[in-house]
């Protein structure tokens, strides 16, 4: 399972899987009927956050520009120290939250070879 929503009581297991396994952690929740936040989570690894922070926001402003959203709670993302949240269209969330765990689960790997 490449991420769980936030009312899945299984939440705290899908938690530890990801530990015990070295993924990304990512969990959906719904803000609205339009939107859905995604968040992941990496910090338990060494890795150079602030750089794939930065590539996040990168890919996240393109899928911005592309959708055309332009609400202010998506504007606020901008002022994340680390870009570990993103509001997505609902109809959009499932495909991003596994796209967006295969591109951590990249970087996790490619981490390790150096």
């Amino acid at each position: 399972m490449k991420f769980i929503y936030k009312k899945d009581k299984n939440s705290d297991t899908h938690w530890i899987f990801c530990e015990s396994n070295h993924a990304p952690f990512i969990v959906l929740s719904t803000i609205n009927d339009k939107y859905t936040n995604i968040f992941y989570d990496i910090t338990n690894y060494h890795l150079a956050l602030e750089q794939i922070s930065d590539d996040v926001k990168k890919l996240y402003s393109v899928y911005i520009e592309f959708c055309m959203l332009s609400d202010p709670v998506i504007q606020e993302l901008f002022d994340q120290y680390y870009f570990f949240n993103l509001i997505v269209k609902s109809e959009h969330a499932d495909f991003l939250a596994g796209k967006l765990y295969d591109y951590l689960l990249f970087r996790l790997n490619e981490s390790k070879l150096t």
